[in-house]
């Protein structure tokens, strides 16, 4: 209850030009398309945030979920000519997979994993899949993509570190009306 009071006071005050804090480029693409970007968070709210709403530590668990399935996909990718199952795709393992595979296939497994084996034998050991899956997790969820989507917590008007899907509302609202 007490939260609800302290946040209706602060609405009219974070109206007058919306999230203080919000940086100029984060704003602008807020604004155009504010309802996907809206929609967007809610839903990163309901998944991520707890009874207070989203807040950093929550932020960063979407990072970390985001670039875990990129890894596990970019792992999968490759492991699937892992015929031994020890982790690596040794040149024989590729030999023999690339046959049956349409020639559009061959192509691009190839072009994969050349781009994976960083030492050129032809192979893939454990360490470059894992290096390569690394990359994928980053290229899927970078460091300059959690630092923008921390940007919501500017949305946060009752400083209690986490936003809820009223405040992000409200702020937004200020923001298309006077921001």
């Amino acid at each position: 209850m007490l939260r609800w009071l302290i946040l209706s006071m602060l609405m009219p005050v974070m109206a007058a030009a919306g999230p203080p804090d919000l940086p100029g480029p984060v704003k602008q693409r807020i604004l155009r398309d504010p309802d996907r970007w809206q929609a967007g968070m809610v839903r990163l709210i309901a998944g991520f945030g707890g009874a207070a709403g989203l807040d950093a530590a929550g932020l960063d668990r979407h990072a970390a979920i985001e670039r875990a399935a990129a890894r596990a996909e970019a792992a999968a990718r490759l492991l699937v000519a892992d015929l031994d199952g020890d982790g690596a795709v040794a040149a024989a393992e590729l030999a023999a997979y690339l046959p049956v595979l349409s020639a559009r296939g061959r192509g691009g497994f190839a072009l994969l994993a050349a781009e994976a084996d960083a030492d050129g034998d032809g192979g893939l050991d454990a360490a470059e899949v894992k290096a390569h899956a690394a990359q994928a997790g980053m290229r899927r969820f970078p460091d300059r993509r959690l630092e923008e989507a921390k940007a919501v917590l500017a949305f946060d008007a009752d400083g209690d570190g986490a936003v809820g899907v009223a405040e992000l509302r409200a702020g937004l609202a200020a923001l298309r009306g006077g921001g």
